[in-house]
């Protein structure tokens, strides 16, 4: 694992004479040793005093590596003068993210999880679309930085008490403060119903690598926190878990009727996330194994799949100018290709079988219908509307007559075709051997 981290932090000052397919080249051997060579079990396979591996962090560097390298091939159409950036930024954050899911120490795991924001906050500021990013990329910021402090503070606290602080401590607290400000910041990052405002605007702004990391990988860390977490407090969430269940139940429900309302692409597949992190979040506090597995399977699923939905959406922005749904009826009669994968990405986000999203949220809803029967109610309605969202969202844009903005239309690059087949490919892979997760 040391040489894992070592390579990676040695080859960031190189990004800048590197070429872009070395560079990929390069993640694809990282992402394939490290499957290789490190294990997973269900309990933490210790690789140095700091650093170990569980089933969770285990899947969550594999979906790092992966996106890691769809992202840097889905820049290939910025400004050359600035990709050596890009690059550099890329290796940062695939350093950050490394040592973030591997560390068993709260307060370096702590560090990295700070330290993983600051990439995307310069993706969004440098690489952004509109000028309104300045202000997005510091809302981000500062809603993160917020949310983190009292997080600090309590790490800080308990590191002087204990002398030590590791994720395999059997710590078990009943203070209600220490316990909401653990948890405060991972619900921001996740984000929990009424601490998502952040979101929409950090992903309007981001251009195409940033969305696809921010809702790929980053918003996965609150869930990670969470699980790591959660087993300090298991009596206060046997107490207080049915506000977070009944909140991220009604704001699944509320969000995915806010998805009819939308006509910005961006915004409709960020509020979508939304409301599929409320059912990582009800899985978590159900507090069963179904719940965490079903979570787990989610938090997978969620970022292939919304990863290949903001990648899309920004496939049709850089043909089009325009990301507004009316504006890009009959794509149908002009890019079948590119609107057959489109249809695979919103079915699997719609969760139809045989992606991992069905499976998922079958897991989830046995967790919360043990946990309380009356849940049923509103997972129906939360997933039958984001269902009928996401069924106009595709019938907006593939049928109905061509609006007078689009003349023409190119059937698609060989580049994106692969990027959208490689979102696809591990979804539908992992259904078929699911003994994987176990």
């Amino acid at each position: 694992m040391l040489s894992l981290i070592l390579s990676i932090f040695f080859l960031i000052p190189f990004s800048f004479n590197m070429s872009l397919y070395v560079l990929i080249l390069f993640l694809f051997i990282l992402n394939f040793y490290f499957i290789f060579f490190f294990g997973f079990y269900d309990f933490f396979s210790y690789v140095s005093l700091n650093m170990g591996l569980d089933k969770y962090s285990f899947y969550m560097i594999m979906l790092t590596f992966w996106l890691m390298i769809l992202m840097t091939y889905s820049s290939l159409n910025l400004n050359k003068l600035y990709f050596s950036y890009l690059k550099l930024m890329i290796f940062i954050m695939v350093f950050f993210l490394l040592v973030c899911f591997i560390s068993l120490d709260y307060f370096t795991f702590y560090i990295y999880f700070e330290c993983s924001v600051l990439p995307v906050f310069i993706l969004i500021y440098g690489w952004g679309y509109q000028p309104e990013r300045v202000f997005s990329s510091l809302y981000f910021f500062f809603y993160t930085l917020f949310s983190s402090l009292p997080l600090f503070l309590s790490i800080l606290s308990l590191n002087s008490s204990l002398g030590f602080f590791y994720f395999g401590v059997e710590f078990v607290s009943g203070n209600f403060y220490l316990f909401f400000f653990f948890i405060f910041s991972f619900l921001v990052s996740l984000p929990m119903f009424f601490f998502h405002l952040w979101l929409p605007k950090a992903h309007v702004e981001a251009p195409l690598a940033g969305s696809m990391i921010l809702a790929g990988v980053l918003l996965k860390l609150g869930g990670y926190g969470l699980i790591r977490v959660s087993f300090m407090f298991l009596s206060l969430l046997n107490l207080y878990s049915f506000i977070f269940i009944s909140v991220s139940l009604m704001g699944s429900f509320y969000v995915s009727l806010f998805c009819f309302l939308q006509a910005d692409l961006k915004v409709l597949v960020a509020y979508s996330s939304v409301s599929h992190m409320g059912l990582v979040l009800s899985g978590v506090m159900s507090l069963s194994s179904y719940g965490y597995m079903g979570s787990l399977y989610l938090m997978v699923s969620h970022g292939l799949v919304s990863s290949g939905l903001f990648y899309l959406v920004g496939c049709l922005y850089d043909r089009l100018g325009s990301r507004s749904l009316f504006l890009m009826s009959g794509l149908l009669s002009f890019s079948p290709s590119m609107v057959m994968f489109f249809f695979l990405l919103i079915v699997s986000n719609m969760s139809c079988p045989p992606s991992l999203n069905l499976v998922s949220e079958v897991f989830i809803c046995f967790s919360l219908i043990k946990w309380h029967c009356l849940t049923l109610v509103y997972i129906f309605l939360s997933l039958f509307f984001s269902a009928c969202a996401m069924i106009s969202f595709f019938s907006y844009i593939s049928h109905g007559v061509n609006s007078g903005l689009l003349k023409s239309m190119d059937l698609g690059l060989v580049r994106e075709f692969f990027v959208m087949t490689m979102h696809l490919v591990p979804l539908y892979m992992f259904v078929l051997n699911l003994d994987f997760f176990i």
